[in-house]
């Protein structure tokens, strides 16, 4: 009786040892290269350059369909302290073995460091981070590793440890365009000047802005006289005058900010902002504004997601180029603001909302209320879809000028005409089919120059 279980035993193991062993090999069958999507990298970025990293790394597959990958790398970027750029590399596992592993890097660049430099730094770090993934298939058997650093990573430490600028950083700019027709011209100038200083306890800005745009109108008009008849030439034909109208529209603010760290979430700081804008009827206007700002979020996140919430009180001088529809030249009025924002990128896509409130304080019924979001959404690797909507509720126009103004005033932008909403938004698709296959280079032949207009 006692032989009977067992063979019963004998008989289950005999059976189930080569399923077992089958499910072993499944399970462990490393295939030839790994499938991999990066997302992140956009042409305007000289540092994230695809060709490049394409070029660099050859034992895996790119892939352009973010469904059909083993590893999804997501990468975010912001500016840092010192007016460099701090990279996140996130590697999300999606398929087979590597499903469920998540990693995540930090790529430091300093100001100075040229397009050349961040794009191989950057190009190091996922490698290093698609290392464990690679190490899983055949192609990295003909991988070699050199664990050694060298000198220059020490000395790269020492300089940015010490700073001899104090991590202040300046930016100049200015620019130009023109734009010329047959009854028309438009010259804008413009120029700009960015002070700067980022620490983690303390952040400082100056600004200044400056823009002049002058525009040139002809108008083609009848003449006739006092009656109203037409005027003709000695052969019969009615006389066209042409009349030349021209507007200066000018524009240009300084602004100042500071803010202090009180703990990872909290901090209290200032703007105070000055502007000269003849279309919103301010020949001057001085803002000062303190305030209290809590992050949801704390800062080792705020790369892929952030929420913030800005409470502050807001003093402003304001000198009218016109006389307003309240019947004054200069004012001074308080108000108070909510501001909130938040802020996704994650491999869907990303997602950008904010919203703000504000009203005078001596006057309840003079208010604001605007809500702005952008996203960009990746149905597949092959389809997305990109948005920006922005609204605003305005009961507070208070700079309105009074006085009827010429159908020029209002066509040329020299003067705002009242308005209770304001609406701005633009929507996008884009969709590819073809090969999914993104591994190869080829920059011969661009092309034709990057002309501006119509051809």
């Amino acid at each position: 009786m006692n032989k009977i279980p067992i063979l019963l035993l004998l008989t289950f193991f005999a059976f189930a040892a080569p399923s077992m062993s089958q499910t072993l090999v499944d399970n462990f069958k490393r295939p030839n290269k790994l499938r991999v999507f990066i997302d992140g990298c956009e042409r305007w970025d000289g540092g994230c350059d695809m060709d490049f990293i394409r070029t660099e790394i050859t034992a895996v597959d790119f892939y352009l369909d973010n469904e059909s990958a083993d590893v999804f790398v997501l990468i975010n970027d912001n500016r840092s302290g010192g007016g460099g750029r701090q990279y996140q590399l996130i590697f999300i596992g999606q398929q087979n073995i590597h499903a469920g592993r998540t990693d995540t890097l930090y790529v430091n660049n300093k100001q100075t460091d040229t397009d050349f430099e961040v794009r191989e730094k950057l190009t190091r770090f996922i490698k290093l981070g698609l290392a464990p993934y690679v190490a899983k298939t055949l192609a990295g058997e003909g991988i070699e590793i050199d664990m050694k650093t060298g000198p220059g990573i020490v000395e790269d430490v020492v300089q940015e440890t010490v700073d001899p600028w104090n991590y202040w950083v300046f930016n100049f700019g200015t620019d130009a365009n023109i734009e010329i027709e047959e009854l028309s011209r438009n010259i804008n100038v413009g120029g700009e000047i960015n002070v700067n200083r980022i620490t983690d306890e303390w952040k400082i800005n100056f600004s200044g802005r400056i823009d002049e745009r002058l525009r040139r109108t002809i108008q083609k008009e009848p003449r006739v006289d006092d009656n109203g008849n037409p005027i003709l030439d000695e052969n019969g034909n009615q006389i066209i005058d042409e009349v030349q109208n021209s507007f200066d529209v000018s524009e240009f603010g300084f602004g100042h900010q500071l803010v202090k760290s009180i703990t990872p979430q909290w901090s209290y700081g200032y703007d105070i902002e000055g502007l000269q804008n003849t279309r919103f009827n301010y020949q001057f206007q001085t803002r000062f504004r303190p305030a209290v700002e809590y992050n949801f979020f704390p800062e080792s996140e705020q790369n892929s997601r952030f929420l913030r919430v800005n409470y502050g009180v807001e003093v402003r001088n304001n000198r009218y180029v016109e006389e307003t529809i309240s019947g004054v030249t200069e004012e001074t009025r308080v108000l108070h603001s909510l501001r909130a924002s938040l802020g996704l990128n994650q491999r869907w896509g990303n997602l950008e909302v904010g919203y703000r409130l504000r009203n005078y304080l001596d006057d309840f019924s003079s208010w604001t209320t605007g809500l702005n979001v952008s996203a960009e959404v990746r149905v597949t690797g092959n389809f997305s879809i990109f948005m920006r909507v922005e609204g605003n509720y305005v009961q507070d126009q208070i700079y309105l000028a009074a006085g009827d103004f010429t159908e020029q005033d209002i066509l040329s932008g020299r003067v705002t005409l009242p308005s209770a909403y304001t609406i701005d938004s633009r929507f996008g698709l884009n969709y590819r089919f073809g090969s999914n296959l993104n591994n190869f280079v080829n920059r011969r032949f661009f092309g034709r120059a990057n002309f501006v207009g119509n051809d």
